[in-house]
């Protein structure tokens, strides 16, 4: 068994959907148990899957694993083969990290301390399982140790601020909404005043008028948000891992060879980079997020 970290960073608005809501917003984002925005590891795990299958798509909307046994191998058989087998990649949760804020003197990442024991539990996880950390790992540590000595205001919260040098940052410092300073606060009010709720409407194109029921309300986590999760690669076998299956044992091998099935690109000897469409609303230009993967 070994691991791999995910920092997720959104470049446009998210709507990760939880269905039909019954609070002031019909159309709420996915939450934790605690209230806090979270991409479900189904919702992170679909959009793997059909990025990995690319046209391999069978009659049955299905991954065809004769054409693309390596993404069957990695997230399990389709309901139509004969043999049900596990897939060897497990796709973690991808808890929201941060989010940009405003403050007196421009703009903040603002994270609680609940959103980093969170993400610490994930990293602790996989970096026990390793054995070592990687650039991708070094950072994401950087951010959990963060302790803040100055006092910002936040959406009326006073909230620690810390000031990173921003060599410590070569992945993050790329991000245009990651300043190197980060704000952490006690309280959620910060995470949920910086969620976006659109109002649209339904118009009827002959009259120009809202038809009925048509007028509703989204929710979405704002561009610029930082989330961090994981992968764990499980050490078993299908029919469809003859290659993977030699190198679960390496993280670093299967990194290299999980880029590859994805078209990653390479940004260090450890970490690699692709693009993913979360959530819904893709049609209005919403869920397109960067994604690192590394050890």
């Amino acid at each position: 068994m070994n691991g791999l970290f995910v920092l997720a960073y959104a470049i446009t608005n998210l709507h990760p959907g939880a269905g039909r809501g019954y609070g002031i917003v019909d159309m709420p984002v996915q939450r934790d148990q605690m209230g806090y925005p979270i991409i479900y590891s189904s919702a992170f795990k679909g959009p793997l899957k059909a990025l990995c299958a690319g046209d391999a798509i069978n009659d049955h909307g299905r991954i065809d694993c004769k054409k693309k046994g390596e993404c069957c191998c990695l997230f399990g058989s389709e309901p139509e083969e004969e043999e049900s087998s596990k897939g060897m990649l497990n796709v973690m949760d991808l808890p929201l990290f941060s989010v940009p804020a405003p403050t007196f003197d421009g703009f903040v990442q603002v994270t609680t301390n609940y959103l980093i024991d969170r993400a610490r539990n994930i990293f602790e996880a996989i970096s026990h399982i390793n054995g070592y950390l990687g650039s991708l790992g070094n950072e994401i540590k950087a951010l959990l140790d963060a302790q803040g000595n100055k006092s910002v205001e936040v959406y009326d919260t006073e909230a620690k601020v810390v000031n990173f040098d921003p060599s410590s940052f070569k992945l993050l410092s790329s991000l245009p909404l990651f300043n190197n300073r980060l704000a952490i606060s006690d309280d959620k009010r910060v995470i949920d005043k910086s969620l976006i709720i659109y109002t649209r409407n339904r118009l009827n194109l002959l009259t120009k008028v809202v038809e009925e029921g048509g007028l509703w309300s989204e929710e979405y986590i704002p561009m610029g948000s930082i989330f961090i999760g994981g992968m764990i690669i499980d050490n078993v076998r299908n029919k469809f891992c003859d290659e993977l299956s030699k190198i679960s044992c390496d993280s670093r091998l299967f990194l290299h060879h999980f880029s590859r099935i994805f078209n990653a690109d390479k940004i260090s000897e450890d970490v690699y980079l692709f693009y993913l469409n979360i959530g819904g609303k893709e049609s209005i230009g919403k869920g397109l997020m960067k994604v690192f993967i590394g050890v």
